[in-house]
């Protein structure tokens, strides 16, 4: 593909004031699809070797920092890539390359990472569910093993810095996404848009947690937490109890030392003891044929 033609005059003083502006929008703007509406916006500014420059500059200057550093070096390709294949063209490539798992060794490219991360951060904070559909039909990628692991990566930064709003956030959206792999796109969004039951959403949760999704304990007990501190300001006895047994069982507490709830959310609890028993087998089972025979 030809590249685009662009205005190869140096930049005035004011033009290279600007620059300083616009580079900054450009370098700390929150998505990727946004950032192309800047250089779109922007071309002669971004696109000029002045810019190149500044951003060669700024890499040297930290140099010390991985992440920025590696972060500016994306900004950089992709303004080059710009001026070579023209904007869409130059992003679009970089959602290709996403797309495709990154280079032939089967790991992510830098660019290829921070484009995921990037459009991870749009897909969280969508305003709807119906925006985030959109957002999905626009990057498949999203449902690549690939955005699975970057999911991952992201759960365990923001665990470790207890940004807990953050984590519920990821570990829905990641939960949406393997839901649309497993039963399709149109059947996990219809079920977002109409909820199961909290009490079912608990048991499957739980039990897929506890017998295949090891990874996502924590950031399921951090849930788990927020949701206590709901139940009890809402008053809400028997939801509370099951969350406290609820916790207890990830916390690593075996199921006959936890009081079980009664009333409402009985119920409940004994799917999650049924389901943990069924998905382990007789590998490490949490209770005994004895234990569950008594519950009947």
């Amino acid at each position: 593909m030809a590249g685009q033609r662009h205005d190869a005059r140096p930049l005035s003083e004011s033009e290279m004031d600007e620059l300083a502006h616009v580079l900054h929008d450009f370098i700390t703007e929150g998505g990727f699809s946004r950032k192309e509406d800047i250089v779109a916006r922007n071309q002669r500014l971004l696109l000029s070797h002045e810019a190149d420059s500044a951003l060669a500059g700024l890499i040297l200057n930290y140099g010390d920092d991985e992440d920025v550093h590696q972060a500016l070096n994306v900004h950089r390709s992709v303004l080059r890539r710009a001026r070579a294949i023209g904007v869409r063209a130059a992003f679009q490539e970089l959602w290709d390359t996403v797309q495709e798992g990154g280079p032939g060794d089967g790991t992510l490219s830098p660019q290829a990472a921070e484009a995921l991360v990037e459009v991870i951060g749009e897909f969280i904070t969508a305003e709807d569910w119906d925006a985030a559909r959109a957002l999905l039909d626009a990057h498949p990628e999203l449902l690549s093993p690939e955005a699975d692991a970057v999911f991952g990566g992201l759960l365990e930064t923001h665990q470790a810095r207890r940004e807990l709003n953050v984590v519920r956030q990821l570990t829905i959206h990641r939960d949406l996404l393997r839901r649309c792999r497993e039963i399709g796109v149109d059947a996990a969004f219809e079920r977002m848009a109409n909820p199961p039951d909290t009490l079912d959403m608990l048991v499957e949760n739980t039990v897929a947690v506890l017998t295949g999704r090891a990874a996502e304990r924590e950031a399921w007990q951090s849930a788990i937490n927020l949701s206590r501190v709901r139940a009890a300001e809402q008053g809400d006895a028997p939801m509370l109890a099951l969350l406290q047994a609820i916790g207890q069982l990830l916390a690593g507490t075996p199921p006959e030392d936890i009081q079980p709830p009664s009333g409402p959310t009985a119920g409940a609890w004994r799917r999650i003891l049924d389901g943990i028993e069924a998905g382990r087998g007789q590998n490490r089972a949490p209770h005994t044929e004895q234990e569950t025979g008594s519950r009947d």
